[in-house]
């Protein structure tokens, strides 16, 4: 129970001495939080005792929509490649964190 808050709290302490460590560079210290929410997903579900492939499930989804994205990129070249990715790895972000105050609610 005790991870289920700690591992967030050590994603976003992680990001917070990315974000000042490397202050101009393009890979932002937000970009770790996935991994982090998505475990403490994976980690609320078993102590729910809900099925466990919910947080695996999004991972999963958020490739496929990688693949959609890059096979747009590779038809449309004016799509910056580099661009689209940034986008969606941004929406995995805010999606993670909100599934995640989302399970946390339910939990409670």
């Amino acid at each position: 129970m005790f991870l289920i808050i700690l591992i967030p709290v050590i994603g976003l302490a992680l990001a917070y001495i990315v974000n000042k460590m490397f202050p101009k560079a393009q890979f932002r210290g937000y970009d770790l939080l996935p991994f982090f929410f998505i475990y403490a997903c994976h980690l609320i579900t078993i102590h729910q005792k809900r099925p466990e492939f919910l947080p695996y499930g999004f991972f999963v989804f958020f490739f496929l929509v990688i693949v959609i994205a890059i096979s747009d990129a590779v038809k449309n070249k004016n799509l910056s490649l580099s661009q689209t990715l940034r986008k969606i790895w941004d929406y995995l972000t805010v999606n993670t964190i909100f599934w995640y105050l989302g399970l946390l609610f339910l939990m409670i």
